[in-house]
């Protein structure tokens, strides 16, 4: 499948989440109430967190199907690898959901702010939150296979269904049935036991025979060893990672009250949906990247990442910029919550600015990760924690949220400038001075000129309909991309083409 193919179906299936959940989030705060919202945010931050006993596991095992598949009975060795990975995961899920109702009554009591919502219903709910985790986690190791077995129109349309039951069935749970937080994550739990299912049959539906099957309980200790360097490198930047993405979102939880932490949560959706705009880009080209790098392609593998960084900075930066400039309104057209709005706009900006810019510095990690070699990435990810997460601690507790997203922003943008050349410069010397001054600066200058001039220009209006302010703002949107699109020369080149034919 080539690459268009799999960015265009990935891009559809995002698109169609982002909108989704920009589209029905309101109503779950209309109906659930912000304190129950903020309930769902912490279920997130837990997600997040716990994410750290995947052990790399996923991504390594996504990696490794992409590399089977360029090598002669690649597949022999994986689907031993495969068994094992299955029965680490069996038993990482049953330590944590039995780690998770331990400890449901100390974070109910102790950590948790809640002013109506009773006790005994923040035990439960936080109980389901670790099945759910649970189930999640097998349903990332089936998606990771099926994404680098690069069957992504599958999964793009897979992904939309089952969203559409996630998002649209729960909303008409609480319009119609029940507004009850504890039967939403009931829900939630049956569609992610069916998710997991799904993935888990469609995954193994695309794996060729081979000559030996491995048992059905056979852990190859070999198989696993083989690959641990690989694996705990990525579960350590993981981790890492965990640390300085989430920490200040874990330190607002225990800062904040609950209905403030459901503001939070609306700002960092929207914020996280810049760094999920790059992301089915990275699901095309990872896999492509490692399969031409085994195949000793190493031109073809570069012109892939430069088209693709181009398009991930136009898209990311032209996004982070407009809903940054145009905070207050966006928060208020979406949900009609003039509280929300004026308390999140001043934390949105800056963090929709700092995803702007991880969207793009994401890239020398995919570098690293196509030539399988995350010494490097370590090495950063390590140094990055040890500077940032104090950093975002101090920020977080003396300045609240608009704090840490100041911090968060000034990091993202001065470790971009600082680490990318030295991951340049260890895999592709002579390559990065190109890269920035080519592909990534004019399209940086282009969209923030565009950005600053429409702002200048256009001021809206909070006292006008809604809707009426979010197709201005839509409008608004589009009109950047658009002229930032033409600072891209892969983007440029692609049009001049199709106008000569």
């Amino acid at each position: 499948m080539s690459i268009k193919i799999n960015s265009t179906a990935n891009f559809i299936s995002q698109g169609y989440t982002i909108l989704i959940g920009i589209a029905i989030t309101p109503l779950y705060l209309q109906y659930l109430g912000a304190e129950a919202y903020g309930l769902v945010g912490f279920f997130a931050l837990m997600q997040a967190w716990l994410n750290l006993l995947d052990l790399g596991l996923s991504p390594t095992l996504g990696r490794q199907v992409a590399y089977a598949r360029g090598q002669k009975n690649g597949f022999e060795f994986f689907k031993r690898l495969l068994k094992s990975f299955e029965l680490i995961f069996i038993v990482l899920a049953l330590v944590i959901i039995a780690g998770i109702y331990l400890a449901s009554d100390w974070v109910a009591q102790v950590w948790i702010k809640a002013d109506t919502l009773d006790l005994s219903t923040l035990i439960y709910c936080i109980g389901l939150m670790g099945v759910m985790i649970g189930l999640r986690w097998f349903a990332g190791l089936y998606r990771s296979g099926i994404n680098g077995m690069e069957d992504q129109v599958w999964l793009s349309a897979a992904n939309i269904v089952l969203i559409s039951f996630k998002f649209i069935g729960a909303l008409i749970l609480l319009a119609f049935i029940t507004q009850d937080i504890r039967h939403f994550l009931e829900y939630q739990l049956v569609i992610g036991a069916l998710e997991v299912l799904l993935f888990m049959w469609r995954f193994y539906s695309q794996l060729p025979a081979t000559e030996n099957s491995p048992d059905l309980a056979a852990f190859d200790w070999q198989a696993v060893k083989s690959v641990a360097p690989f694996a705990l490198g990525i579960a350590y930047t993981a981790g890492i990672w965990i640390l300085i993405t989430q920490t200040d979102k874990l330190i607002l939880s225990g800062i904040l009250s609950l209905a403030e932490f459901g503001y939070f949560s609306l700002v960092a959706l929207v914020a996280g949906g810049i760094t999920a705009l790059s992301g089915p880009i990275s699901q095309a080209i990872m896999p492509r990247m490692t399969l031409l790098l085994s195949q000793g392609k190493q031109d073809e593998m570069l012109s892939i990442y430069r088209q693709a960084s181009q398009i991930v900075a136009v898209i990311s930066l032209s996004v982070s910029l407009m809903i940054g400039l145009y905070a207050e309104p966006l928060i208020y057209a979406w949900t009609g919550n003039k509280e929300a709005a004026a308390w999140g706009y001043k934390v949105l900006i800056w963090f929709a600015l700092g995803n702007g810019v991880l969207a793009i510095n994401a890239f020398q990690y995919y570098l690293q990760s196509a030539f399988g070699q995350l010494r490097l990435h370590v090495i950063g990810s390590s140094i990055s924690a040890l500077i940032q997460v104090p950093v975002i601690y101090y920020a977080a507790v003396n300045y609240a949220a608009e704090g840490a997203g100041i911090a968060w922003f000034s990091f993202r943008l001065v470790w971009f400038l600082w680490w990318t050349p030295i991951v340049h410069r260890r895999f592709v010397p002579g390559f990065h001075l190109s890269w920035i001054l080519k592909d990534i600066l004019p399209i940086v200058v282009i969209t923030v000129g565009v950005a600053l001039g429409l702002s200048n220009l256009v001021m809206l209006d909070l006292t006008q309909n809604r809707l009426l302010l979010f197709l201005q703002m839509l409008g608004l949107g589009l009109l950047m991309l658009t002229i930032s699109a033409f600072s891209a020369k892969s983007i440029r080149d692609r049009i001049f083409k199709r106008l000569k034919r």
